[in-house]
């Protein structure tokens, strides 16, 4: 939080600003840099282990989005994935975790950029 100039005063009194946005654009690019790396370790996992695992990342880095869609409003703003849409998304993670997949990949049809490197993330 220093590194960016946020204060436990500020999260206490829920005041989004440029640097909070900042801090939450890093946070969310060092998340999907570790859900990226965890993703390619799901084919060595236990058959029976590679759904929960694949389901949680992609749920998980779709509540990113939803942190995106609210403005990086993580203070006054709940970002969720409601019940349907993890649904979906459960059912796109067990096509991921098939055989099938490795011959027809499906695309995320979403790159994420991110303005720091994987050192910075670190």
């Amino acid at each position: 939080m220093e590194r960016f100039g946020v204060t436990e005063e500020q999260i206490f009194n829920q005041r989004l600003d440029d640097n909070y946005i900042r801090l939450m654009k890093f946070l969310i690019a060092r998340a999907r840099m570790y859900y990226q790396r965890a993703k390619r370790g799901v084919p060595m996992l236990d058959t029976s282990a590679r759904l929960p695992v694949q389901s949680s990342l992609d749920c998980y880095g779709k509540i990113l989005d939803k942190i995106e869609e609210n403005g990086y409003d993580s203070l006054t703003k709940r970002a969720y994935v409601g019940k349907w849409e993890k649904m979906f998304i459960t059912l796109f993670s067990w096509y991921r975790t098939t055989d099938v997949a490795n011959f027809l990949p499906m695309d995320d049809n979403k790159s994420h950029t991110s303005e720091w490197t994987d050192e910075e993330l670190q």
